[in-house]
Formats: C-alpha cells, sequence, structure tokens
C-alpha cells in the first residue's frame, strides 16, 4: 500500500464522538486550492452517514451541496440526522462544520437491492479500444513532462491515494474526448480493506477530481485559471452497485451546458468489462473576475 493511500484512507476514517450520531474529520490539505477540496467533503461525508446505518443497506444517492469554502488543515466536524429507517429505505442527512461555520450539506439515501425488472446501459463505443490504464503514465508522471503545467503544482506534483491514468483530456497528446469532455482510468494507488464502506466513500471522494474542469473545456481554461472565479456549488451522485476500487474503473465525463456564470458537467464510472458502476454531475460558479 502507498503512502499516499495510506493518508487517503485516514481521511476517510472519521472518529465517532461519543454518545452521538456525529464525527470529526481531518482537514485538507496539498489540494491546490485556498480552500477545501469538495471531494473531501463528499468522502468524509458519505463515510458518516455510512456509518449509521445498518450493513443490509448501502448507499445509492447522494445529493450535496458547497455552501462555503474550508479552511485547509482544520478538521471539519459533521453533524449525521437519521430522516428515516424503513424496511428498504433509509435517509440521512449530514451537516460539515468547521469553526461553528456551515460549510457542506448532503441528503444521503440507502436501499437494500431486491430482484426487479433490469437493463444494462450500453458502454463507450470505444472501451475496448482506448489505451489500457497500463500502457498510460502516472499521473504524476504526466503532470511532470508539462510545461508550463496546467494545474497547481500543490496538486498536479505529488502522489496521490487513487492511481489516475488520463487518457483524454486538454493536456494530453490525445486532447478532450470526442465529446469535449475528460476521461481516465482509476483505481486503489496499492490495494484496499476489503471493506464495502471505503470503497463507496473513496469514489465519492474522487467524483469531485476533475468533473468541473470539463465545463472549462470548450473555453480553454481550468479551474486555476487567474481571471476566472470557479467554485463548485452541489453534487449528485448515484451508486448503481457497490465499487471495487482494487480492480481498475473507466471515467467518462462531459460539458453538458455553460449559461448565467454556471457550468454542468456529468459523468459515469465504468468497470472495465462496461458494467456501470456510478452516474454523476456536478453545478459550478464560473465568472471572469478582474
Amino acid at each position: 500500500m502507498s503512502t499516499a493511500l495510506d493518508e487517503l484512507i485516514d481521511v476517510l476514517s472519521l472518529t465517532p464522538k461519543v454518545g452521538q450520531h456525529a464525527f470529526t474529520g481531518k482537514g485538507s490539505g496539498g489540494d491546490g486550492g485556498s480552500g477545501t477540496f469538495g471531494g473531501q467533503f463528499l468522502g468524509q461525508a458519505a463515510a458518516a452517514a455510512i456509518a449509521t446505518v445498518d450493513e443490509s443497506k448501502r448507499l445509492h444517492s447522494l445529493h450535496g451541496y458547497f455552501l462555503r469554502g474550508g479552511k485547509p488543515g482544520v478538521a471539519l466536524d459533521y453533524q449525521v440526522e437519521r430522516v428515516r429507517d424503513g424496511r428498504t429505505f433509509a435517509t440521512r442527512t449530514v451537516n460539515a462544520y468547521q469553526d461553528d461555520r456551515h460549510l457542506f450539506q448532503m441528503l444521503a439515501s440507502f436501499t437494500s437491492d431486491v430482484p426487479a425488472h433490469e437493463f444494462a446501459p450500453a458502454p463507450p463505443l470505444d472501451l475496448t479500444t482506448v489505451p489500457g490504464p497500463l500502457s498510460l503514465p502516472t499521473y504524476e508522471a504526466l503532470m511532470r513532462s508539462l510545461d508550463p503545467l496546467p494545474l497547481p503544482a500543490s496538486w498536479a506534483l505529488r502522489e496521490h491515494g487513487v492511481d489516475v491514468r488520463v487518457v483524454d483530456a486538454p493536456w494530453t497528446e490525445r486532447g478532450p474526448s470526442p465529446e469535449s469532455g475528460i476521461r481516465m482510468w482509476i483505481k486503489a494507488n496499492g490495494t484496499l480493506p476489503d471493506e464495502p464502506w471505503l470503497h463507496t466513500a473513496m469514489l465519492a471522494y474522487q467524483s469531485d477530481e476533475s468533473i468541473s474542469d470539463n465545463i472549462l473545456v470548450p473555453f480553454g481554461l481550468t479551474w486555476s485559471t487567474p481571471s476566472l472565479l470557479f467554485v463548485s456549488l452541489d453534487h449528485a451522485m448515484w451508486f448503481h452497485r457497490e465499487p471495487n476500487l482494487n480492480e481498475w474503473h473507466f471515467v467518462e465525463q462531459r460539458p453538458l451546458i455553460a449559461r448565467g456564470g454556471r457550468g454542468t458537467a456529468t459523468g459515469q464510472v465504468w468497470q472495465a468489462d462496461g458494467t456501470l458502476v456510478a452516474t454523476f454531475t456536478q453545478e459550478a460558479l464560473m465568472r471572469p473576475v478582474e
């Protein structure tokens, strides 16, 4: 297991508060921005909600709102409200605070899968022909080969807990995907314990890594462009099945629309065999600044 993966597991492993449905999580660091990385809120809030639900139910959807930016390096407090505990569904609200400032809110829903009508969506048409993950450089190696760097060095030039192998992006030889999106292979940077909550929370964390960047691809910008105010507003995610991040997954993302100072992008996570694992969508604020 890599040091970076150890650190990410530590970030997602919250400390419960005695006698409360509340938890404390580590503050973010090395994320390249002045505020808390949105994936940190998503992963930690998912972990907090999962910890309050019976193991017979799994997280199937989350809807989160980024209310305020957090301070990197400062601990985050999560308060979980038990909204509903039914026979096949459970609902939780999770609120994140830092120094008594309300930063993030999530509504999470859990369910027990039952036999029912099913159909399987078709995977990306070129899934079997895109470069495989092991033929591509690591994220850090890719970024070190670029001059100038498209993203802040504190994010781009460090090892990450999730092994990302970029297939299509403005900063690769292939460029963006045919739909002007960013696509990649992902898996744990090492071997994760066989604990479903951890794989789910880690995928929630990772889903924020580049989803909003897709909105900026048509304009030739990135989230670190100095003349741009760019922050995540909300994030929704549906888990169609439990992920196993010890295996490679293909992440396909694309922009949907940019209008009114906001932009929306969507993504899907596929197993290497073409099985759909998760779908996610994010809206971001995007405004020019002096």
